[in-house]
C-alpha cells in the first residue's frame, strides 16, 4: 500500500454524508453488488443441484488488468479473509443517528475487489457500512472527488464488488459483534504501488447513519 497523497480539510470542506441502503442501483457508479434478494428476479438464470437450487449467473464482474502496470509484474487471483472489527474510535453517536468518521481512501489500479461477509445473517441492522468517491480525471494522478463522497449500509447476506480503481474507505465491520469475516477475492502482484493506492484526509468525514 502507498500514500500518495494526504489532505487537511477545511471546516468549509467539512460535511456529513448520509448512508442509504445497498442496491445494485444505488451502487452501479461504483461497482456491482452480490444480492440475491436483488438480482433472482431478473439476472440470467437457471436450475443447477438436479433442481434444488437456482443460479443467478454473472452477478458480479472479475478484472484483471495487471498487464497494463509499470512493472510488468502479472497480479494473480487471491482469496484473502478480512477480520473485521468494528473501529469503535471512529463511531460516535448524535442523537438517535451513529457517525463514523472516514479518514482513508484507497484504490486497487488493476484489478477488481470483491467483499463477501461471512457469518452474518440478513437482519434489520446493517453488518457493514461502504464508503466511495468517483475519480476527479481532471487531478495529477487521478485523485478522488471527496466531494463527491458517497455510503451504503450493508446487510449480512451482501456482498459488494468494487470496479477496478474505484477509491473506497477500509470496510467498516458494523454491529455488537466482536468481529466481522469477509472473504475478499482480488488480483495481486506483490508491488505495493500497484496492488493498493492510498490518500489520507484529517480530521475526516462524517458519515451518519
Amino acid at each position: 500500500m502507498t500514500i500518495i497523497k494526504e489532505y487537511t480539510l477545511s471546516e468549509e470542506q467539512l460535511k456529513q454524508i448520509k448512508a442509504v441502503p445497498l442496491t445494485p442501483e444505488s451502487f452501479a457508479k461504483f461497482g456491482s453488488i452480490i444480492s440475491a434478494d436483488h438480482q433472482v428476479a431478473n439476472a440470467p438464470k437457471s436450475s443447477a443441484n438436479q433442481g434444488t437450487a437456482i443460479k443467478l449467473h454473472k452477478v458480479a464482474p472479475i478484472t484483471n488488468n495487471y498487464k497494463d502496470c509499470k512493472s510488468g509484474v502479472m497480479g494473480t487471483a487471491n482469496w484473502n479473509i478480512f477480520r473485521c472489527s468494528p473501529p469503535k474510535h471512529l463511531l460516535s453517536e448524535s442523537g438517535t443517528s451513529t457517525i463514523y468518521t472516514s479518514k482513508v481512501l484507497e484504490r486497487h489500479p488493476f484489478s477488481t475487489q470483491t467483499f463477501m461477509p461471512m457469518g452474518r445473517a440478513k437482519s434489520n441492522i446493517p453488518a457493514y457500512l461502504v464508503i466511495c468517491a468517483p475519480t476527479d480525471y481532471n487531478t495529477d494522478g487521478n485523485l478522488p472527488d471527496y466531494t463527491k463522497l458517497e455510503a451504503f449500509l450493508c446487510q449480512g447476506n451482501q456482498s459488494v464488488t468494487y470496479g477496478m480503481g474505484t477509491w473506497h474507505a477500509p470496510m467498516v465491520a458494523l454491529g455488537d459483534e466482536e468481529y466481522l469475516d469477509f472473504g475478499v477475492l482480488v488480483h495481486e502482484n506483490g508491488v505495493p504501488e500497484e496492488d493498493c493506492e492510498e490518500c489520507v484526509y484529517s480530521p475526516g468525514f462524517q458519515i451518519v447513519f
